[in-house]
């Protein structure tokens, strides 16, 4: 009896201070991955066959932008790891055989971020200031991965992903704290500063 009363303050003790720290390293973790992203979408910028490549897509967004921009050759193949969350409960990482495949599809569920319009990402990517725009964030199926930070968000003029919670997205950007809470499909490609990136 004494065992099973320190096995399960262990356990507790466990709970109370490793399972924190292991989603604090995640979410540090996760704005590395996001950088990761934004080099992805830097390269193609900076690429002028890729940029005519971009034309070609139009206006896919979201999940659909990355499944043709991986099929297009616009983001490298190494980077399908990194479109889904550290910290997804519904998202899993997809293999690369959908790539080659005439006809292939990326399966569902294996992309947690948001995407720009492909024809609107060069210029969402160059604002800056009072006008900058979030490029990617997480979609609806992610939107609360990590609920004591908040919302990952990679602004179009910031250097790394920032987390934007609850509180700075009410005060200073005047969303609504129950779509954020319970519908984030009503702020994200809707409500500014999430108008210009779509799931």
């Amino acid at each position: 009896m004494v065992v099973i009363g320190i096995l399960g303050l262990l356990v507790g003790i466990l709970a109370v201070a490793v399972i924190p720290k292991l989603t604090e390293a995640k979410n540090k973790l996760e704005v590395k991955q996001v950088g990761d992203l934004m080099a992805g979408f830097q390269n193609i910028a900076a690429d002028d066959a890729k940029k005519r490549k971009l034309k070609d897509l139009k206006d896919v967004k979201g999940e659909k932008f990355y499944e043709a921009a991986f099929k297009k050759k616009l983001l490298e193949d190494g980077l399908l790891s990194k479109i889904v969350s550290l910290n997804s409960t519904t998202d899993s990482k997809a293999d690369k055989a959908w790539i080659e495949q005439d006809g292939g599809e990326m399966p569902s569920n294996s992309v947690s971020y948001t995407a720009p319009k492909a024809n609107d990402l060069l210029t969402v990517m160059s604002l800056k200031g009072k006008n900058r725009k979030i490029i990617l964030t997480f979609n609806s199926r992610n939107w609360a991965n990590y609920k004591d930070q908040g919302t990952i968000v990679q602004w179009s003029d910031g250097d790394t992903a920032t987390y934007m919670t609850k509180d700075d997205a009410t005060g200073e950007f005047s969303l609504d704290a129950n779509a954020w809470d319970n519908s984030p499909g009503d702020i994200i490609g809707e409500r500014p500063p999430f108008d210009r990136t779509f799931e």
